[in-house]
């Protein structure tokens, strides 16, 4: 019996991390060209989240120069993750889509019927030997309806998945895969509801499955996290029927010891060449340097908060001090540093809130439980306490939970519990697990999208050069209650 032998090498959730992705990429190669010259046919494919903010030339370009180390090594396929589309939006996914040599997926990435968005694809038909095909459905997770601000709905993946798959076995579709950035969770709801998937390919929730696991008859597979390990699929199907007669999955550790690959290398470096264009352009000039500290009142976060409350026409403003990373020690302010110190993609938002929701939230900032988290989505800073902007705080840092603050003013006047006012802030700031403001269901939040905090200051600058350091004293530490 004549069969046909394939080898699916895959990766996922490497979130930037350039060394390791230079060894990855050589022992790839290598197991490539090792299974073709056995008579394999072999793919390599990313199941997305391959780039990270935390590369200062990923930031820069918003994503769009991460495609050219992809395509260096030699991917042929990749799901769109959540690390580009989510903070910087549809426009920015279009530019990546662009630089990149190979399809993108994303079936689901679109405003309910439409057509998908940002240059991404529904669907790839592989043709593969003996008039035998592949087709291959790309997903990516729709974070609680988080898309909803770049006015896009998601439609329900279920729903959307069940048609695509019936459409490719009435096409005579031979193999079914899915290219998923859903988490292990949906992955295993997909494989229970849909049986006529033959392989789920994951990421986004970051497992090391080290064999694989089966659901209702669909292996699913996924190989850990930050470049660490390769995924590798093997299927041999019968010639004639296209029959998967066998199937394994496995995940290979990456050798401490790989050399790294020189195409890699030299991608990267062109990056950072490309990048150095950039990092130089002038934004504007300071009057003096600016600090940075996650636990006090600092320059850069005055700075931020002033930015953020001029820009949204708001009463005061509200600014997480872990969206900086250092602050403006020089003068000049070029593009580069002013990304070094706040390569943050949280959005600048306005929304009416009562006095008592913006006492809760300093409260909340000045908790060290809460202050202290060093949360994921702020790439290895603290959430800090709050920089603001419009009003000024009296406060006892030793005092118990819920009686740290003692007065607040807003432009002047004492803070009023019920009154309304116009909150500048971001959307880290509203964030269910790392936000200090609190809204009620019924409160409406103005976003502007795709605008970051870093365009936000990068304006104010270039509006105000030379800019003078902010007036400091907005929180004051008094001694007793």
């Amino acid at each position: 019996m004549e069969t046909i032998d394939l080898s699916i090498f895959h990766t996922n959730d490497m979130h930037g991390r350039l060394e390791a992705i230079t060894q990855l990429s050589s022992f790839a190669r290598r197991l490539r060209a090792e299974a073709e010259a056995e008579g394999r046919k072999t793919f390599f494919w990313d199941a997305g989240d391959a780039a990270d903010r935390r590369v200062g030339w990923v930031s820069l370009s918003k994503g769009a120069a991460f495609s050219g180390i992809l395509n260096a090594m030699g991917y042929t396929l990749q799901t769109m993750g959540n690390a580009i589309s989510l903070p910087y939006g549809p426009q920015a996914m279009g530019a990546v889509t662009k630089r990149a040599n190979f399809p993108i997926l994303a079936a689901n990435f679109r405003d309910g019927n439409g057509p998908p968005v940002g240059g991404v694809q529904e669907t790839v038909f592989l043709r593969l030997p003996r008039a035998l095909s592949m087709g291959v459905i790309g997903l990516t997770s729709p974070w609680q309806g988080m898309y909803e601000i770049f006015g896009l709905h998601f439609p329900d993946y279920l729903e959307l998945t069940r048609a695509l798959v019936a459409r490719m076995k009435a096409q005579n579709t031979h193999l079914v895969v899915i290219l998923s950035h859903l988490g292990l969770d949906e992955d295993r709801r997909l494989a229970e509801a849909i049986s006529d998937i033959d392989l789920i390919i994951g990421a986004h929730s970051h497992n090391y499955l080290p064999n694989g696991e089966e659901h209702n008859g669909v292996l699913i597979a996924q190989a850990g996290e930050y470049a660490g390990a390769l995924g590798r699929v093997d299927i041999t199907l019968e010639a004639g029927s296209g029959k998967a007669l066998a199937r394994s999955a496995q995940v290979l550790d990456v050798p401490q010891d790989e050399l790294p690959d020189p195409l890699v290398l030299a991608a990267i470096a062109a990056a950072e060449q490309g990048a150095d264009k950039l990092k130089g352009c002038l934004v504007g000039m300071l009057e003096e340097p600016l600090d940075m500290q996650h636990f006090k009142e600092c320059d850069i976060g005055n700075l931020a908060a002033d930015a953020l409350r001029e820009r949204m026409r708001a009463d005061a403003a509200i600014v997480s001090s872990g969206m900086f990373y250092r602050g403006l020690p020089d003068k000049e302010v070029t593009l580069g540093n002013l990304n070094d110190a706040c390569f943050s993609t949280a959005n600048p938002c306005v929304t009416q809130v009562r006095g008592e929701q913006i006492l809760a939230a300093l409260e909340r900032g000045l908790d060290p439980e809460f202050n202290q988290m060093t949360p994921q989505g702020f790439r290895g800073t603290p959430v800090g306490i709050p920089q603001i902007s419009g009003m000024t705080v009296d406060y006892i840092p030793n005092a118990s939970t819920g009686r740290r603050v003692q007065r607040v003013t807003v432009q002047g006047k004492a803070l009023e519990s019920q009154r309304l006012y116009r909150l500048a802030h971001t959307d880290a700031e509203t964030s269910r697990t790392i936000g200090c403001l609190k809204l009620d269901r019924t409160q409406e939040t103005e976003q502007e999208v795709p605008t970051i905090l870093r365009e936000v200051i990068g304006e104010h600058i270039r509006k105000y050069s030379p800019v003078a350091k902010p007036k400091r004293g907005r929180w004051a530490q008094v001694d007793t209650i």
